[in-house]
């Protein structure tokens, strides 16, 4: 039931290692053995995910009229309607618009739109289920000061309707802030 395999990893070698343990007190050779193969096959595994090198390129998508965005678009829409229940691709006026591509992979939409001169409002920031280990809005957000800082922007502002994306959003620095009587989250570019 669990969606990251490190996490996975890493709970099955503590349990593993805790396991053996117990086996040695209770003098059990079984149990210490079976555990303690169990918790070198987790440990082995967590050194070859931490050594993996993965490809990351931002992708600019020049118009919301692109069919691969619009396509996107549509096989994600129960998913991108929950997340951002307000979002229309066509009422966005200026959009910004990045796909994050992971090993050539699809990975993550990024839309965004300017909200003032310094700020951008970030609309859409969705990354698919196979990628939800936070590696794709590390990178965007990595990339930002040099994407949107050099255009003049400070800080990113959004909304977050549903408690996963408002926990998502603090786990990036995101904090609350209350602009023109509405709640965003912010933060700096």
């Amino acid at each position: 039931m669990m969606s990251s395999i490190v996490r996975l990893r890493w709970i099955g070698l503590l349990g593993a290692v805790l396991f053996s343990i117990y086996g040695v007190f209770i003098h059990s050779v079984p149990v210490v053995l079976l555990n303690g193969f169990n918790a070198l096959v987790h440990f082995y595994y967590l050194i070859q995910i931490s050594r993996r090198k993965e490809y990351f390129e931002l992708m600019t998508v020049p118009n919301k009229d692109t069919p691969f965005l619009q396509r996107f678009v549509r096989f994600y829409w129960e998913e991108l309607s929950y997340y951002f229940p307000d979002f229309d691709l066509q009422k966005i006026k200026k959009p910004l618009i990045y796909f994050i591509f992971r090993d050539m992979n699809p990975a993550a939409l990024f839309i965004a739109e300017p909200y003032d001169k310094t700020t951008l409002k970030i609309l859409v920031d969705y990354v698919t289920p196979n990628y939800r280990d936070m590696k794709s809005a590390h990178y965007i957000f990595l990339k930002s000061k040099k994407l949107f800082g050099t255009k003049g922007y400070q800080r990113f502002i959004t909304k977050a309707q549903v408690k996963k994306h408002e926990k998502y959003l603090k786990k990036m620095g995101f904090r609350r802030v209350q602009i023109n009587g509405e709640i965003y989250f912010e933060k700096g570019i």
